[in-house]
């Protein structure tokens, strides 16, 4: 009798999945759409940075608030349950326009549960006009909401 309620029981239990087949619901997640974001400087104090748009072909674009900097281009890629990666690349110009470095990031986002928003950790390289790498600096962290559409306050009639 205890050998057919032992068989009985690993039946059972071989019928249930193990933790690792376990997967977790993606649908509607998704990181496509326009974001604002925000970079924390050396002391802590954080500001707007740009506004970037995540392409559905996995590429990036954005405006940035730095005069000195050409518009930031990039590609990203979905590495799990609401994590991304993203490299982005633009160039830096001095006063006059004249181009004088690249600048490229490495960027870890996790969203948050709402979908509405990211917190982003980058490491940015410093490059020369050759590509020369001349500084790398890890740590900067960011956050970001996601542009929703708004309506006119004063709308006309429709």
């Amino acid at each position: 009798m205890r050998l057919y309620v032992l068989v009985g029981i690993l039946a059972c239990l071989s019928r249930m999945p193990a933790r690792a087949q376990d997967t977790l619901s993606t649908t509607s997640q998704s990181i496509q759409g326009t974001w604002i974001v925000q970079l924390a400087d050396a002391t802590g104090n954080i500001s707007l940075f740009e506004v970037g748009t995540f392409h559905p072909d996995g590429s990036y674009s954005s405006a940035n608030v730095n005069p000195s900097h050409s518009p930031h281009t990039g590609v990203w890629l979905r590495t799990g349950d609401r994590k991304f990666v993203l490299t982005i690349l633009f160039f830096t110009h001095d006063d006059k326009g004249v181009f004088n470095g690249i600048v490229k990031a490495r960027i870890i986002l996790t969203q948050s549960e709402d979908l509405k928003s990211y917190d982003s950790v980058a490491e940015r390289v410093v490059m020369d006009t050759s590509g020369k790498e001349l500084q790398v600096t890890p740590g900067i962290l960011g956050h970001a909401v996601r542009m929703d559409v708004e309506l006119p306050k004063s709308a006309p009639p429709q």
